[in-house]
């Protein structure tokens, strides 16, 4: 990474003062929990229809909590089944892609390392279509804040930096009569109840006091990534 690149993430921790707790434990539970099936639509309210995805880049969508941010991204390619483990040990199956092609995969944009998170101000958690400096290939995930990458092709797996666990996973479902997209749960590990914990402050101010831990029910807004935040970073 460059000097500009440091220094602009530098600036974007102290602006947002969203530095992220030093030691963070991750849950073993890494099967599937389920929560509501959720229709993703885009701004217009319409249902997103997968062969409508644009891949050179990433979408945002908030599932399975209002406050808790996922990646939608299609690949472009075929992604199969992978076997992972948490940080924890507990090992999983990823279940790959869905679509027609089998490409389109979720994770949330919460790092399992230290909770850097994609939020409206600043993302330090990004997907890049295109080559990483940092990664040195294109089609990963990196996490700017302390240089962890991630393959989504891969069930979101460490690929380098401090991260020892996957993002977790989110499951999708895909209606090959409609072509349209669901989230229904999360696997792989979850780390939401330090993710409230530790931005607490931050949450009460963006949805009210004990709002952030509100589920999502029906629908969800997936928004193209340079919509969503206002400055995301990439490395």
């Amino acid at each position: 990474m460059d000097r500009r690149s440091f220094i602009k993430i530098c600036s974007a921790v102290a602006v947002t003062g969203t530095m992220p707790p030093c030691f963070v434990r991750q849950t073993q539970a890494a099967e599937l929990i389920t929560f509501a099936r959720v229709k993703l639509i885009d701004t217009q309210g319409k249902a997103i229809k997968a062969n409508t995805l644009n891949s050179t880049d990433a979408y945002i969508f908030n599932y399975p909590y209002i406050s808790t941010p996922c990646f939608l991204i299609d690949l472009g390619k075929s992604a199969s089944n992978n076997k992972l483990i948490t940080s924890d040990g507990a090992e999983y199956e990823w279940r790959g892609g869905v679509g027609r092609n089998k490409s389109i995969v979720s994770y949330n944009a919460i790092c399992s390392h230290q909770l850097s998170y994609t939020s409206n101000e600043v993302s330090l958690i990004t997907y890049n279509s295109q080559k990483s400096e940092m990664a040195g290939r294109a089609g990963v995930i990196t996490c700017c804040a302390h240089m962890s990458v991630f393959d989504p092709a891969q069930g979101a797996k460490v690929l380098s930096g401090p991260a020892t666990g996957p993002l977790s996973s989110i499951a999708l479902e895909h209606d090959p009569a409609t072509d349209e997209l669901y989230a229904t749960g999360v696997y792989g590990g979850m780390l939401f109840d330090d993710f409230f914990k530790a931005y607490k402050i931050q949450l009460n101010e963006e949805y009210g006091r004990g709002k952030a831990k509100e589920l999502v029910t029906s629908t969800a807004q997936a928004i193209p990534f340079a919509d969503y935040t206002k400055l995301g970073i990439r490395c």
